[in-house]
């Protein structure tokens, strides 16, 4: 232990530190490989879908990701500094009934401080008359979302980039009809075939459903899962305990900690997910150090603990997700293509034609005379 270092740092200095400190574990090493091999790939998908639970650490394996990639086009961004090939951004949830296109342009091109961006505007016709009028910080407001997205391509081809990493990109599917997320796609296809670019999408299971919206995306993606751990594989129970190992480890250089011996209950309390699991620790260790606390355990951590009504969600979630991302028999495929559109097993049934209101259903009428 090295608790004698803990005296000398500050809480800040030691939570800021904690936060730092990040380990390879089974199911993270396995995922960013297979994320930097299909981001290195020449014949690499146009969409690339990196998803999982929520609180499993898919922020983390992405920096690292875009780390690699800066890495590998640092002699080529030397010697052409317009040079840009990665390009980041965080989808901003909607203020309204859906998400903002026009927000999320505007966000982008301030963000790779491209100039004039306030100057993609549809004024009224008396401020044609004066172009150097100061608009002040409404400029924005009058721009127009066709010019900012003509702005965005025309950008990307001048530099060149090679990579658009969208973080929270769950939030782009926050709209109000089937017909608005169907154009989602069409967007960030849109986008793709215009500049060239691999758009790397990541955020929680929710971004499965664009897959059932089109075909096209699904055969123009790939999807890349973080998997939480579950204790009823071996292995998945061996590598938990590692990690909780390794976390005890850090935690006891500021304060004694014991977490293996309860391995069952903080993966119970963290649903499996290595994010949630250290932003728990360290909201424990801010306690711990602030308190004076002689170590943290089960009974100091459940204080801190999220609540099982919460946990139910996530798990449910993760659940869910996990459906929806097993693929289906060779049997349901050949039925499909043998059968057809699946008439003839009668699971779909042919549309029917809407009748006009007013309109009574189809029935015999009576013949004849009705006699007592």
């Amino acid at each position: 232990m090295k608790t004698s270092n803990a005296h000398s740092r500050s809480a800040t200095e030691i939570l800021n530190d904690f936060g730092a400190y990040i380990f390879n574990h089974p199911a993270s090493s396995a995922t960013f490989r297979e994320l930097t091999t299909a981001l290195g790939a020449e014949a690499s998908p146009q969409v690339i879908i990196f998803t999982g639970p929520t609180g499993i650490g898919k922020t983390t394996l992405v920096k690292a990701a875009c780390n690699r990639l800066q890495k590998r086009y640092q002699d080529q961004m030397m010697a052409e500094q317009d040079f840009m090939p990665v390009v980041t951004i965080s989808a901003v949830p909607p203020n309204g009934a859906g998400f903002s296109w026009k927000d999320f342009y505007i966000r982008l091109l301030a963000g790779q401080h491209e100039p004039l961006v306030d100057k993609k505007l549809l004024l009224p016709r008396q401020m044609m008359l004066l172009p150097d009028h100061p608009l002040g910080e409404r400029a924005l407001e009058h721009s127009v979302a066709d010019s900012l997205r003509r702005s965005v391509e025309e950008y990307c081809r001048r530099r060149r980039t090679k990579f658009l990493i969208i973080d929270e990109a769950h939030h782009m599917l926050l709209v109000n009809s089937l017909q608005r997320l169907e154009c989602q796609f069409e967007c960030l296809k849109s986008l793709t075939i215009q500049t060239g670019i691999t758009i790397l999408l990541t955020g929680t299971y929710r971004l499965l459903d664009i897959l059932d919206q089109s075909g096209q995306l699904t055969r123009r993606s790939q999807v890349v899962n973080f998997p939480r751990y579950d204790l009823r594989h071996p292995k998945d129970r061996e590598a938990f305990r590692t990690i909780l190992v390794n976390l005890e480890k850090k935690l006891s250089e500021y304060v004694p900690a014991q977490l293996e011996a309860n391995a069952e209950y903080f993966y119970r309390k963290c649903a499996g997910c290595v994010g949630i699991l250290k932003d728990w620790l360290a909201r424990c260790l801010e306690h711990a150090v602030a308190e004076g606390a002689p170590i943290i355990d089960e009974a100091f951590a459940d204080r801190f603990a999220l609540k099982n009504r919460g946990l139910l969600r996530i798990v449910e979630e993760a659940c869910m997700g996990e459906n929806q991302l097993a693929d289906v028999g060779d049997d349901r495929l050949m039925d499909l293509l043998n059968n057809g559109v699946l008439l003839a097993r009668g699971e779909l049934g042919l549309p029917k034609k809407p009748r006009r209101p007013g309109q009574r259903n189809p029935k015999r009428d009576p013949v004849g005379d009705a006699r007592p």
